[in-house]
Formats: C-alpha cells, sequence, structure tokens
C-alpha cells in the first residue's frame, strides 16, 4: 500500500479518544443503536414499515402483517447461552401475546450479535427443539436466510457499513457519516423515550423528511475536518448543563469542535452565527433560526409568532412549546464576545427551556458573560503532543516529543496553526520540525507572532492564483454561495473559473477555507486577518475597488436572501467604499430603523460626518440622517447636528436645498418646543429660498409648515395649506378621492399613473393624515382623510405611520361608538401588518388596544387574556406606558361590569352626506369615475374601507 493509500486508510478511522467520547454520549448501547441505524436507512429497501426501539436492547422491526423482535447484543467473547436466556424467555411471551390476540401480525425473533455463539450455544441452536421462528445472526452466518442488515463484527464496522448506506441518500450537502452520527442520537433518545415526538417509533413514511430536517439544522456549521482529532481535555457537547460557556483563541476550531460534537448530540442543535449582528435584533435573529429549524412550516407556526410579538415573547413561547413536547433543542451561538452580555442575557433568560453553548473568543463581553451569567468558561486548549505528532507523521514530517511539544508552545497546539506549520516544514525544511521550530523561535518572541508568521509564510508559498483568491476572499466575513464568490472574483479581475475552483480547493487542504452546507464557503478568521493585511499593501484605490466589486455580489445575495450577516457586511462596504448617499436614502426609510442595524450606519455617519476629506454634499447628507433618526427618536441631538449642518453650509457656500433641509427640520425642532416666533421666522426665512428650487422642494416645504402650524395649534392655518397639496398629488399619482374608494392597495398600485414616485405616494399619505388631525382639531373628523391615508401608507410600504394612523382610525370609530368598525380595522389591516412588519415599537400599544376593542364588543374574556399576555413586558415599560396598560385594565374591567355603551347605527343617507362633504372640500375633478358613480351592490364591501359586507356597514339605513 502507498503511502497515499496509507493516509487515506487512516483518514476512515475514528480517534481513539473520540470514540470513547460517542460511547459515552449513546450510553453504553452505541452498538445496538448503530444497528438500528442500518435499520432506518434500508427501511424503504426491505419494505420496512416502521422501527420501534426500546430500551435494554430492543428494536422491533414492523412489516405489512409481519414483526420481527430484535436483540442486539455486543460482546468482547463469543456468544454465549446466558447472554440470551432471558430474551428468549421475553419471546417467548410475546409469542403468546400474539397467540391471544394481543399483538397483530405474524411475529419473528431475531438475535443479533458481534460475537459468534461459542460451541454449547451453536449446538443448542443446531437442536432440534429449537423455536423455528427464533433466528441468531452475527456476521458470518449464513447470509441466505438474512432478512435485516448484516451484522459487523465491531463498532468501527458497523459504523462505516452504515456510513455506506447513507452515501446512497441524496443529500450532498451532509456527510454520510454525520447523517450516521444523528440518527443515532435520536435512536439514542427515541429508546430512553425522552424524544417525545418518536413515541420509540421511527415510520418509514416520515423518514425523508426527518433526515431532512437533520440536514436543515446542520446546514449552517462547517463541515468538521477529517480526520477530526480531539483536543486536550477537550468538553464534551451534552453535559446536562442548560448554559455552556466555550472559550479558544482564533484557530482553536471552536466551530470544529461544535461540526463534530453535533454529529452525536442527542436532540436538535441549531448554530447562529452571531457576529456583527446588532444587539436590538439578536432576540428576533435567534428566535426566527430557531423556529424555522426546529418546527416545520405550518406547524402552527402562527401561535408562535403572534401579531407584533417581539423577539424575546417569541422565544418565550417557543421555549414553552418545547418544553410541553419534551424536546430537547440546544441553540449555539458563535461569536459571543461581541453583542453586549445584556443582550445575550435577555435571550437566554427568555428561552428557559433550552440550552445554550456559546462560543467566543477570551476577550470582549466574554468575562461580563461569566460573570452575568454565573458560568465557568471551558477553554479549548489545543492539540496534546500524541495528536501533533499523528498530523505530522500523516504528512510525512519527522519529529521527537520535544520538537512536538515546542511545536505546541509557538502555536497554542492551536488546530488551524499546527497544520499550516507542519505544512511549511514539509514545504520549506523536508519535513523536520525541529529546523522549523527553531527558525520560528529565532523569528518570534510572543506565540501571537509565531502564529503570524506561519499564516504569513503559508500565505507566501501559495501559488499566485491561490494568493489572488485569497486576498480576495479576506474581505468577506459572511459565508456566500460558490457561485456568488466566483461572481466576486470574477468581477474583481480575479482568475477564471478554472484556476479559481483549483484555489478553492488548495485552500480547503490547508485549512483555510470553511466550507458549509449549501455550498458556502468563508476564509477562516485567522486567515482573513492575514489576507486582508496582504490586500492593503496594493494601494487603498485597489482596496475599495474590490469593495465594491463584494458590495454588488452581496446586495444581490441579499435580495435573493436576506441574512442578518449578508446585510452587515452589506454596510460595512457601504461605509467602507464611501457611499454615504445610500446610507442616509436607507437611514431616512423607517422600516430600515426597525432592523436593528441603525448602530452600524449611524457610526459610518458619524465617521463621514467628521471627515473633511469627505465632499460637503455628502457631510450634509450624512448630518441630515443622524438628524432625522435623533428627530424621529425625539433625542435633544438632533439639534447638534442642525448646527454643524450650518457650520458646513456657510463654511462651503452650499446651495438653497441644503439651506431648505436644515431650516425645516430647526423649524419642525422650534414649533415641538412651541416657539410660534422662532418657526414662523423660518418659514418666512425659507419662503423666498424655496421658490427658486423644484416643485418637490416645494411641497415638501408647505407640507413642513402645515406640521409646525399644526403642532403650534393653529389647525385652520395648516388645513388651508395641504388642502391645495393634497390635490396636486393625486394629480401626480393619477388618482383621486373618487377612485381610492371601495379599492385597496394592492388594487390601487395597478391603478396609479407609469412611472409614479413611490415618494409622492407616501407623501400624498403624510398630507392625508395632516388634514385628518387637523380636522379632528377643527371638531370637523374627515373619516375618509384617515382611511385614504392609511391605504396610501399601505402601498408606499411605511409601516411606522401605518400603524400610528391606524390606530388614530381606531379610537375615531371607537370615539363614534362603532366597534364593529374598530374590530374590523383592527383584525383585517391593523394586525395582519403588525404581523407582517413585527414593529417591536407598536406591539404593546397595538395589542393593548385591540384588548379593548374586544371588550367594546362584547368579548370580554378574550380581551383580558390579550392584556394578560402583555404582563411580562411591563417592568421594562416606560411608566407613561405602564399607566396606560392599568386604565386599559381598569376600562375592561368597567366594561364587564356595565356593558359597552350602545352601538352606532349611521342614520339613512350617512355615507352619501359623507362622501358629499369629502368631495367638497377634497376632490380633485369632476371627471365621471367608474369607481365612484357606479350604484354599491348590498353584499359588496362598504366603499369606507372597514372590511364590511355594505349592508352591514353604511348601508344599513337603505
Amino acid at each position: 500500500m502507498s503511502q497515499a493509500e496509507q493516509r487515506g486508510a487512516r483518514a476512515n478511522v475514528l480517534d481513539p479518544a473520540q470514540l470513547v467520547r460517542i460511547e459515552a454520549v449513546h450510553r453504553g448501547f452505541l452498538f445496538q443503536h448503530l444497528y438500528t441505524v442500518q435499520c432506518l436507512l434500508s427501511a424503504a429497501l426491505l419494505s420496512i414499515k416502521s422501527v420501534n426501539v426500546e430500551s435494554d436492547e430492543d428494536v422491533e422491526v414492523q412489516f405489512e402483517g409481519r414483526r420481527i423482535y430484535v436483540q442486539v447484543k455486543h460482546r468482547k467473547e463469543s456468544l454465549a447461552w446466558n447472554d440470551i436466556e432471558d430474551a428468549v424467555t421475553r419471546f417467548g411471551e410475546l409469542r403468546a401475546a400474539h397467540k391471544r390476540g394481543e399483538r397483530s401480525g405474524e411475529p419473528a425473533f431475531l438475535i443479533v450479535s458481534n460475537a459468534a455463539p461459542n460451541g454449547p450455544l451453536a449446538a443448542k441452536i443446531a437442536a432440534t427443539d429449537w423455536p423455528t421462528d427464533i433466528r441468531v445472526d452475527w456476521p458470518l452466518a449464513d447470509p441466505d436466510t438474512r432478512i435485516l442488515p448484516s451484522p459487523q463484527a465491531s463498532l468501527l464496522e458497523v459504523a462505516k457499513a452504515a456510513g455506506q448506506m447513507a452515501e446512497d441518500l441524496p443529500f450532498a450537502t451532509l456527510a454520510p457519516e454525520t447523517l450516521v452520527w444523528k440518527l443515532a442520537g435520536l435512536v439514542s433518545l427515541a429508546a430512553t423515550g425522552e424524544y417525545e415526538h418518536l413515541d420509540h417509533t421511527f415510520e418509514t413514511a416520515k423518514l425523508p423528511s426527518l433526515f431532512e430536517q437533520l440536514v436543515v439544522q446542520l446546514q449552517d456549521l462547517p463541515l468538521p475536518p477529517s480526520p477530526y482529532r480531539v483536543q486536550e481535555h477537550e468538553p464534551d457537547l451534552s453535559t446536562g448543563e442548560r448554559v455552556r460557556l466555550i472559550v479558544g483563541y482564533s484557530g482553536a476550531g471552536k466551530t470544529s469542535w461544535l461540526a463534530q460534537s453535533a454529529q452525536h448530540a442527542l436532540g436538535d442543535l441549531v448554530y447562529i452565527d452571531i457576529a456583527d449582528t446588532p444587539g436590538a435584533a439578536l432576540a428576533n435573529t435567534v428566535a426566527r433560526e430557531v423556529a424555522g429549524r426546529v418546527f416545520e412550516a405550518g406547524h402552527r407556526l402562527g401561535e408562535i409568532f403572534l401579531p407584533g410579538a417581539s423577539g424575546r415573547e417569541v422565544l418565550q413561547i417557543l421555549s414553552r412549546r418545547l418544553a410541553e413536547q419534551g424536546q430537547v433543542v440546544t441553540v449555539a451561538l458563535d461569536n459571543v464576545h461581541q453583542p453586549s452580555a445584556d443582550d445575550l442575557m435577555g435571550v437566554i433568560q427568555s428561552a428557559r427551556d433550552m440550552r445554550f453553548v456559546l462560543l467566543g473568543r477570551p476577550e470582549g463581553e466574554v468575562p461580563a458573560l461569566e460573570a452575568v451569567l454565573g458560568v465557568t468558561r471551558e477553554t479549548l486548549l489545543g492539540w496534546a503532543p500524541d495528536t501533533v505528532a499523528a498530523a505530522a507523521h500523516e504528512e510525512d514530517c519527522q519529529g521527537d516529543a520535544a520538537d512536538c511539544q515546542r511545536l505546541i508552545e509557538l502555536t497554542g497546539g492551536l488546530p488551524l496553526f499546527v497544520l499550516n506549520a507542519i505544512s511549511v516544514a514539509k514545504s520549506d525544511y523536508d519535513g523536520s520540525l525541529k529546523r522549523l521550530c527553531a527558525d520560528l523561535a529565532r523569528s518570534a518572541h510572543t506565540r501571537e507572532v509565531a502564529q503570524d508568521l506561519i499564516l504569513g509564510r503559508v500565505f507566501d508559498r501559495l501559488p499566485q492564483p491561490v494568493a489572488s483568491v485569497a486576498e480576495l476572499l479576506s474581505l468577506c466575513d459572511a459565508p456566500l454561495t460558490r457561485e456568488e464568490i466566483r461572481s466576486y472574483v470574477a468581477a474583481a479581475g480575479g482568475p477564471d473559473q478554472v484556476v479559481f475552483e483549483r484555489a478553492l480547493r488548495h485552500l480547503v487542504s490547508q485549512g483555510l477555507l470553511q466550507v458549509f452546507a449549501n455550498d458556502r464557503i468563508k476564509l477562516h478568521d485567522a486567515a482573513r486577518a492575514v489576507g486582508k493585511g496582504r490586500i492593503l499593501l496594493r494601494g487603498a484605490e485597489g482596496v475599495k475597488a474590490r469593495q465594491e466589486a463584494l458590495r454588488g455580489v452581496v446586495q444581490k445575495s441579499l435580495l435573493e436572501s436576506w441574512h442578518p450577516a449578508k446585510l452587515s457586511l452589506f454596510l460595512r462596504l457601504t461605509g467602507e467604499v464611501g457611499r454615504l448617499d445610500v446610507l442616509v436614502e436607507m437611514a431616512t426609510e423607517e422600516l430600515f430603523h426597525e432592523m436593528g442595524v441603525w448602530p452600524e450606519v449611524e457610526a459610518y455617519l458619524v465617521q463621514g460626518a467628521q471627515d473633511d476629506a469627505v465632499h460637503p454634499d455628502q457631510r450634509i447628507k450624512a448630518l441630515d440622517g443622524l438628524a432625522f433618526a435623533d428627530i424621529k427618536a425625539g433625542s435633544d441631538r438632533a439639534a447638534s447636528w442642525l448646527d454643524q449642518m450650518d457650520a458646513l453650509i456657510t463654511a462651503h457656500d452650499l446651495g438653497a436645498e441644503e439651506r431648505l433641509r436644515v431650516g425645516m427640520k430647526r423649524m419642525s425642532l422650534l414649533a415641538r418646543k412651541g416657539d410660534r416666533r422662532g418657526a414662523m421666522r423660518l418659514v418666512r426665512d425659507l419662503t423666498p429660498v424655496v421658490k427658486d428650487l423644484p416643485s418637490g422642494h416645494q411641497r415638501v416645504f408647505e407640507y413642513n409648515v402645515a406640521c409646525a402650524e399644526l403642532v403650534l395649534g393653529d389647525a385652520d392655518a395648516a388645513a388651508k395649506r395641504v388642502q391645495p397639496l393634497i390635490r396636486e398629488y393625486y394629480e401626480l399619482i393619477g388618482l383621486s378621492p373618487e377612485m381610492v374608494i371601495g379599492n385597496n392597495a394592492p388594487d390601487l398600485s395597478r391603478m396609479l399613473k407609469k412611472g409614479t414616485d413611490v415618494d409622492d405616494v407616501k407623501h400624498l399619505a403624510d398630507a392625508l393624515d395632516v388634514l385628518a388631525k387637523a380636522r379632528d382639531a377643527q371638531g370637523q373628523p374627515s373619516p375618509f382623510a384617515r382611511i385614504h391615508a392609511l391605504k396610501f401608507y399601505d402601498l408606499a410600504r411605511a409601516p411606522d405611520s401605518l400603524f400610528r394612523v391606524g390606530q388614530d382610525l381606531v379610537d375615531q370609530f371607537i370615539s363614534k361608538r362603532d366597534f364593529d368598525g374598530a374590530l374590523n380595522m383592527m383584525e383585517t389591516i391593523v394586525l395582519p401588518q403588525l404581523r407582517q412588519w413585527k414593529l417591536a415599537d407598536y406591539m404593546i400599544t397595538v395589542r393593548s388596544q385591540y384588548a379593548v376593542v374586544l371588550a367594546y364588543c362584547g368579548r370580554f374574556s378574550e380581551g383580558e387574556d390579550e392584556m394578560a399576555r402583555l404582563e411580562p413586558y411591563e417592568a421594562g415599560l416606560p411608566s407613561r406606558v405602564r399607566e396606560e396598560l392599568q386604565s386599559q385594565r381598569e376600562l375592561i374591567a368597567q366594561l364587564r361590569a356595565f356593558g359597552p355603551p350602545p352601538k352606532w347605527v349611521p342614520p339613512p343617507g350617512m355615507l352619501e352626506s359623507l362622501a358629499r362633504r369629502f368631495g367638497k372640500e377634497e376632490r380633485i375633478r369632476d371627471t365621471p369615475s367608474q369607481y365612484a358613480r357606479r350604484k354599491i351592490g348590498r353584499n359588496e364591501r362598504c366603499p369606507c374601507g372597514s372590511g364590511r359586507k355594505f349592508k352591514h356597514c353604511h348601508g344599513r339605513g337603505d
């Protein structure tokens, strides 16, 4: 056998330490579990209906009209009568149960063993009085009478046989041995009864979905190296502790340890890399990933993702559901040294019935995690000298015990650095570990320097095309598909496809490239640091060009499959290439602020705003984005950003558009503070400025002035100013108020004028909202204005405004005692939208308002239940919101005690009267419209937008 063949053969042999750990996990029944896995993998081929697993080595295999009861025995010596005597007795009891009709089907009995019967037992089996329905099977038994899979002589052989069966399954993204060990873990749980879903039984018809579920659960883990070598005093994954903290430096093999251990772990495991996940989005990310991995689509997920539920609430519900089902779920969070310990603590406390494995470097938030969680870190210590020696021997390198120990001291024993050091020794030192260590010791005074030198040497001797690909990959810290990486490399001027594929294989062989399921790849974090250092030598313009190429690929990838890591990468790349305009545009989108990534954008905007090298126009936009966010949040810091904008305008003599931008925001701030004189002075100062600007700027200015007037208490002026603005916006988008009646957002989207700017739709909704508020202040409610604003906010995808206006409209319905209208508005518009957008800011207020509406409709218990579900949030709410919740509870109690007031019934002709009034005030043109002029059928939806039939709404008097 050649050396290569010998190495290949060794690669298939389990590390003895690893086998010990596997046996411990599977509780001493590993041979039985692996044999059961063989039965599962061959179930379809053998026409097996189900496989039932019991403790004490029992397996029951059910065919159509037939059952085979199996006892699995693993013995170091020959199989003896006393090994199977109890089994034969048990078989007799089962035979009798079948005769009495207590069990269905024809019974047969099988004893499976890795060892052949000894002489006395063999004679007993051959005797004429041996039961004809009991068969004993071992590796060298007669195969002609065999029905179930052949037993193997050892644990390693049965694992290999099961792996060969698994190769025939169509799961290219999951290694066969991984599927085998995960199935063995499930069999172990089924045998103990801890996995309630299985109830000890695997049904053949459900096996494909079970296999697919295992693929999904492991797809985000990098594939473990082959062979996997156990580290010194390596921790077990399954210890029973709810929270574990596993610490190791970059290159220590934390994810490799997890990926290898996950193959043998009991229960479900969900891996989530939370690097660069903003704290505000952490709970939502974990909740979404756990639900997606553990529960099948349609598995009552609507009861888990309740309308408007926050990430922490969803985690609480998920946790309870898993506990009720007896399901064991371990959530592995990688890079926990980055987010704040408080955010992680919130996630862990919310999911009390889940287990957590936290992976991180010994830096950042790790000490705080130890303190707040009360856990002790477990450190990956690296390879022991024997393991280093085995790895070196496999690469035909030479070194004695002292050399291996010296290499450990220089590298920390961390697998990535040891493997690459051995690779350098083989190529540059004729395989001598002694010479390599001596050279490293002369060049490096610390372990960290030695590690950098090793990876630097590896990069130095990479073929030029391979090094080029590695340098490009160093800019990408999120796993992308092979095709996406290929597109990026091509766009950045890298090698052609053939050379690219060859480069990837080379990097994988060096342990520098992590390969994930679904053909996704990422350069190892430690290698990325070296690669980025090398690519920086190409100059700022060269780096920027490559970042632009990667940004384009990531942007396209996000459109196809959204992921927090990819979004964070896109935002960083956008900031690093100086595209502040893109970040400003995103920063002024309402939904963007609900995604939890504003802190990352804010940092780039602050940096850009203070950088004198950035063009003044870009700095103004950055400050504008910052001011927008702080005004939205009610922060006094907005004034500081506006002062800086004024200074930039003066210093660089910027134009009217910039002066208008800062002036309108300052006007809004002054109005909120009640400074009428200051706000109106700005109106006078800006009026001549805006006359020379495009009409779009003039409309925005008029709207902002109307908002200021409304805030200052001048509702008449606001209504007068905003009405012509509404007419103008209707003209721009090609609609009229009559056309909006009876049509919702999807219908209106098809009726818009071709080329309509969605911003104009949003601005029309804003203007209608101002008019509705002004009319309320005047004591002349305008319901159509608010309903139409709601539809246009929906059309413009502006959820923040949609919920605000929706709640105002519900309050308006209630004030008119139209409780059915309020309920329909809640259940057909507001709650479905909240479920879609999941805006945390509105989750409490919308649901508490819904509880009150239920009570007004006489559904008191449902309202009280909804309020009870909000109780866990109260401790963390502002006092004002807590007081509002208490008032709502008291109101619901009063409604239950005394009953709600009589419902309002519209008088005959009310709808027509409102339509005439609305048309007089806000109509654009008198052109006949098929939408407005046709007679409304009594069974059609009411044009008011409530969602009810006309005869049950405003047509009740007809």
